[in-house]
């Protein structure tokens, strides 16, 4: 049984860039996370317009990664395990951060985008012992120039040959499915599904098609994604419910991030290369098929029996189911603040709001199985052993079948009132268990309260005995201290008088000093002196024992 669910739509408003900084580009729209608002001013003065739109959820460029995954598809990611498909897709002009929301940095834990972390949030809710049994496989597909390409196939991109070759495989097919039996809808046949263990392996995959994907220089953005891709992430898991029974679920989470629209004047008019062009044109058609989808899906165009061009591309052939089909879907618009990209912006929310209205029809798949005394009845519906004609036969063939569709609703209704009350039965019990807790807690407190009254009471004892102790040692310490002042004071007395009969001692040993100093120079004099008398008195006795002499050779003579 189906049940009605409103397109999510989004706002994501990037900051002002470094050459806009640069080149003093006015910023004309502004946004408000509270409000939910995005508001876009057009002219100057007198023509001014203020145009101002409200959606499920707005973010600017305060808002963090893991805020828009928490508000977009944090609560997806329980609708997938669910048995849900469900999709989410970036749209608005190149440069304005499509790439960036939902891929991210997956090197960066802070800066990851949706994609990454829905694989972590996917992992993690798997881990859990309710689950027995889980396997998750991703899928890579791009869309460039109209044609399919499989980013994950173990063909060399190098060799055209084998890569065209793999191209011409995939095709885009739908399955309806019968009375009896569900179908997938619309898919890629013998589109690569790589089976991944742990969120790693998914960021394996993903840095691997990122080389592989299309991306080039424009005018507008340095590394403009040329081409649309969808990263699918294919979840199915057996899960064991409160009461014994056991849920089987098979959900799809699609995670699209569109090339960026691009007028010509902005690409570079006439100057661009060819090839560039091609591209542009290329996707502007795609998104234009999409805005004509949208804008039809509004006015309620398939309510009313009109053709919705799904058909005139293969981007919304392949978004035909979010988009007025089965799907869960929720719509990131992404903006940009500068004047120069004012009427991208404008196209941007205008088709933004236009999908504010779409509702889908979505559908779980997921089965749940009750066994009640393990024992296959045969069948009774046999034209042989009745006897009945082959008109009641095909009667009867036309009711099992209607019979066997209606089964089959009742076991989907049966799924989901069994999650509903799995979901209430955890919630009581989770409740009644945080009463126990509460009320265990409260006892513990309690008497904690009372231990802690016996050992403050205690510790209020030991701290008045320890101030009593520390008075005494106090008033021991202030009459030690006095000792020690009266014994530093005679010393000091001590030393100054010492000092004092040093320096006289000192004084009479300088002026002891001198004196002798003064004595030696005398006795100095005196030795020079007797020293030259002495000389003299030998000169003297010399010169007198020559006159002697001569006096006694004339009187000899």
């Amino acid at each position: 049984m189906a049940e009605q669910s409103g397109i999510q739509v989004v706002v994501r408003l990037r900051p002002m860039s470094q050459r806009e900084l640069k080149g003093n580009t006015l910023p004309v729209v502004t946004a408000s996370t509270d409000k939910k608002e995005v508001t876009v001013i057009k002219g100057t003065g007198a023509r001014t317009l203020r145009n101002t739109y409200a959606f499920d959820n707005v973010f600017t460029s305060f808002s963090t990664q893991k805020e828009v995954f928490d508000s977009t598809l944090a609560p997806v990611i329980s609708d997938v395990l669910g048995g849900y498909e469900s999709t989410v897709f970036a749209y608005g002009q190149t440069g304005t951060g499509k790439t960036h929301t939902m891929e991210g940095d997956i090197n960066s834990s802070e800066n990851r985008g949706v994609i990454p972390r829905a694989a972590f949030d996917v992992f993690r809710r798997l881990a859990d012992d309710s689950y027995i049994e889980s396997k998750v496989t991703a899928s890579f597909l791009e869309i460039y120039n109209e044609e399919l390409g499989d980013l994950l196939c173990d063909v060399d991109f190098n060799d055209l040959t084998a890569l065209q070759q793999k191209q011409k495989q995939l095709r885009l097919v739908e399955d309806p499915g019968t009375a009896t039996k569900k179908g997938r809808g619309i898919y890629v046949m013998n589109l690569t599904e790589e089976p991944v263990e742990c969120p790693e392996d998914v960021l394996k995959l993903m840095a691997r098609a990122s080389e592989r994907r299309a991306v080039g220089e424009t005018k507008m953005n340095k590394h403009s994604s040329r081409s649309h891709c969808v990263f699918t992430l294919r979840v199915e898991s057996k899960r064991v419910l409160s009461d014994g029974n056991m849920m089987e679920t098979v959900g799809k989470l699609h995670m699209v991030d569109l090339a960026g629209s691009e007028c010509a004047k902005s690409a570079g008019g006439a100057d661009v290369d060819p090839a560039r062009e091609r591209e542009r044109k290329n996707i502007n058609q795609s998104l234009l098929t999409l805005g004509r989808v949208i804008t039809l899906l509004k006015a309620g165009g398939k309510a009313k029996g009109e053709r919705i061009p799904y058909r005139d591309s293969k981007l919304t052939r392949l978004l035909q189911e979010s988009l007025g089909g089965r799907c869960k879907t929720c719509v990131i618009a992404t903006v940009s603040p500068s004047i120069m990209s004012v009427d991208e912006s404008l196209s941007t929310l205008q088709y933004a709001q236009a999908a504010v209205g779409i509702k889908n029809m979505v559908q779980a798949n997921s089965m749940v199985k009750v066994n009640v005394d393990g024992v296959q009845r045969p069948s009774t519906a046999n034209p042989a052993s009745n006897g009945a004609c082959a008109q009641d036969w095909a009667e009867l063939e036309i009711k099992m079948k209607y019979l066997e569709a209606q089964a089959e609703e009742a076991a989907a209704a049966l799924a989901r009132k069994h999650t509903e009350v799995q979901g209430l039965t955890e919630r009581v019990e989770l409740a009644e268990a945080k009463i126990v807790s509460e009320g265990k807690r409260a006892d513990e407190a309690e008497r904690a309260l009372e231990a802690e009254k016996i050992a403050a009471a205690k510790a209020a004892a030991e701290a008045e005995a320890k101030r009593l102790e520390l008075v005494a040692k106090l008033e021991d310490a202030g009459r030690e201290i006095a000792k020690r002042d009266t014994l530093l004071a005679a010393r000091r007395e001590t030393e100054r008088k010492l000092t004092s009969e040093a320096r006289a001692l000192l004084a009479a040993l300088d002026a002891a000093v001198a004196q002798g100093a003064d004595m030696h120079a005398k006795l100095t004099a005196v030795a020079r002196e007797e020293a030259a008398k002495r000389a003299k008195a030998a000169a003297f006795g010399k010169s007198a024992e020559s006159a002697v002499d001569s006096l006694d050779a004339k009187v000899a003579a």
